[in-house]
């Protein structure tokens, strides 16, 4: 069904350069049958609107490719107001320059039945401006119909990038893992079990919810990091020391969903699970003026290379969620230790 249109889309493309022309000789025809009625003298007004068609078709491709681009598209909506005014004044004065001159000129070499007198010249001028309109309003089309196109790849995009986002959100061993910790609570009947069970389903409901959303409140997502750490030290137990630090008011920001316990999960990963002694992690989460700093510190085991964390699929959900609104640093120089600092400066 697509076929003929993806089809026309590049004979287009490839003949562009012969539409342009074709249709600034179909202007000129139209308007020198249109004009040439009223006085009956074809060939004079194919000629005055052929000496007007450059002003105009100058006025038009400056509108298209300077002023709408660079003012109009990019939002600059006074400034393009200011500069199209300017514009269209300079095209009339052109346009009754030339048609001045083609008068005197004509006046001095004589020439019979050929006068600009016989053509309504205002209502001609008015007349051809309204095609720069029109070309205006066809690059606008055009424009809209790519922006509609990008903007249908990029939902698409979108929704892949959500799919396998949530698929990798929460480790599969993790689940295991937590299943059998709480299997163990039950058959013990310890008094951990219900809690347990609680925060794994708060966990899992979140990850099903918070994932539909591009941010969520990041009181929310600090509560589902506790609920993690807390699953992890059944785990664990007294082989890894947590300490979390919150300073200001966090109330008043947002956050992508998943993106603290992502990092909380690397630190279990890559900072407890490969130690064989006594582990560590210490993670903060500062509300300031300017955004947010998160910092986050682990062990880590020196004898294997790496940075201990995704970083390439961290950063690409960092440029989805906050363009260039951040600022990541990676430090593994230190001896058995890895930190990480994430500076949202974008204030939510």
């Amino acid at each position: 069904m697509n076929q003929p249109i993806i089809w026309l889309d590049n004979i287009i493309t490839r003949r562009r350069w012969i539409l342009h022309i074709v249709f600034w000789v179909l202007i000129l025809l139209i308007y020198g049958i249109f004009f040439g009625r009223r006085n009956n003298n074809y060939f004079q007004t194919l000629f005055f609107v052929g000496l007007l068609m450059p002003v105009v078709i100058v006025t038009t491709y400056f509108f298209n490719y300077y002023l709408i681009p660079r003012f109009l598209i990019s939002g600059r909506y006074g400034l393009f107001t200011l500069y199209s005014f300017y514009t269209i004044l300079t095209a009339l004065f052109l346009s009754m320059l030339v048609a001045l001159l083609t008068l005197l000129v004509m006046a001095e070499l004589r020439v019979q039945n050929m006068s600009p007198a016989s053509l309504d010249i205002f209502f001609l001028l008015t007349s051809l401006l309204m095609v720069v309109l029109f070309g205006v309003a066809i690059k606008m089309l055009l424009h809209w119909r790519t922006s509609k196109e990008d903007y249908q790849k990029l939902m698409r995009d979108k929704v892949e990038t959500e799919l396998k986002f949530l698929k990798a959100q929460l480790n599969p061993h993790f689940l295991f893992n937590t299943l059998n910790n709480l299997y163990y609570l039950t058959t013990e009947k310890s008094d951990k079990a219900p809690q347990a069970i609680l925060q794994l389903s708060e966990i899992l409901d979140y990850v099903m919810h918070a994932g539909k959303s591009e941010f969520v409140p990041l009181e929310n997502e600090l509560k589902q990091v506790e609920n993690y750490i807390a699953l992890e030290l059944l785990r664990y137990a007294d082989r890894v020391e947590v300490t979390t630090k919150y300073i200001g008011d966090l109330s008043k920001y947002e956050i992508g969903p998943m993106l603290l316990i992502t990092l909380i999960e690397n630190a279990f990963k890559h900072g407890v699970m490969p130690i064989a002694g006594k582990a560590w992690i210490n993670f903060a989460v500062e509300g300031k003026e300017k955004g947010l700093f998160i910092s986050v510190r682990n062990s880590a085991n020196n004898t294997k290379p790496g940075n201990g964390i995704g970083l390439e699929n961290l950063r690409s959900q960092l440029d989805h969620l906050y363009k260039r609104d951040y600022s990541l640093e990676v430090d593994n120089t230190k001896f058995n230790e890895f930190s990480f600092t994430l500076i949202l400066n974008q204030k939510r």
